[in-house]
């Protein structure tokens, strides 16, 4: 059995880059479980691979984002991203490398991410 996860990623050239523990691991927040934050993921990052470079390259909030959250009374993932983020294949894999398919999850858009596409006002 896949273990589920909660945690932080980014989309960078159609390639998922996350931050993710075990539910179990998660830290506690109000109501539900989460974890990592995308600047400390982003500062802390050591290049190693050609997208990790390019991640790296631009501010942390460049790329398109989101976080999966678990809450634990109403035994439900949410997935909060980038509006930017809609297709099948990006929130598949999200859903997939966060362990959570045939879970009850839902998806939602959050204002927070806006990547540098999505953001009129943002400077890189």
């Amino acid at each position: 059995m896949i273990e589920k996860k909660v945690g932080i990623f980014f989309f960078v050239e159609n390639e998922i880059l996350m931050d993710a523990v075990p539910v179990a691991n998660g830290e506690p927040y109000g109501d539900a479980i989460q974890y990592s934050s995308h600047y400390e993921f982003w500062e802390s990052l050591v290049p190693r691979t050609i997208t990790e470079r390019e991640f790296k390259a631009r501010a942390y909030d460049a790329h398109p984002r989101g976080r999966v959250v678990y809450f634990p009374k109403k035994k439900k993932f949410c997935i909060y991203h980038d509006a930017c983020l809609k297709s099948n294949a990006e929130l598949s894999k999200v859903v997939e490398n966060f362990g959570l398919k045939d879970m009850d999850a839902e998806f939602a858009n959050d204002e927070h991410y806006k990547c540098a596409g999505c953001n009129p006002y943002f400077l890189d």
